[in-house]
């Protein structure tokens, strides 16, 4: 399994110096509901996940500072929050794409995110789209358009 691929690397190797720069901006950026109680090294195990899984964008101005950061997972539909709390293998084949973490300084870099998104996996046009957010400390489903992008395009 990757995510215990992930893991073993880190013990053994330590996190790399970028890994701790997204997991450093992600944590600035979050409203303490995205990683809520996660420890550093869980979070920086999430995002060296998901570098390993290419399933992750990250933007950065021209000193090489992180300025968003974009993740997200293959599933299906009815996978439920489980999916990503039991560290799921993603599936490729499925019918959603479930984004898991999207945060930028300003819309440049929500654009410049969102067009590498399109070219990096472009079934985002034609798959369902969901998320997670937490009401009352819990996870709540949210289902979002596939025309999302368009809207943030045209800004």
């Amino acid at each position: 399994m990757l995510a215990n691929f992930v893991q073993g690397y880190i013990e053994k190797y330590g996190v790399p110096k970028e890994v701790k720069k997204i997991a450093e901006y992600c944590r600035e950026k979050e409203n303490g509901k995205v990683f809520r109680n996660e420890t550093e090294n869980t979070i920086q195990t999430i995002i060296f996940y998901h570098i390993a899984k290419k399933t992750i964008i990250v933007e950065k101005d021209n000193k090489d500072n992180v300025k968003g950061v974009l993740m997200w997972y293959n599933c299906n539909y009815d996978d439920g929050w489980d999916f990503i709390c039991n560290w799921e293998e993603d599936k490729p084949e499925g019918d959603t794409i479930l984004l898991a973490f999207f945060f930028a300084d300003n819309i440049k870099y929500i654009k410049r995110g969102i067009k590498k998104l399109l070219k990096q996996e472009p079934a985002v046009l034609t798959k369902k789209l969901t998320g997670y957010r937490l009401k009352h400390f819990n996870p709540e489903k949210v289902d979002f358009p596939n025309r999302l992008f368009d809207k943030f395009l045209k800004l």
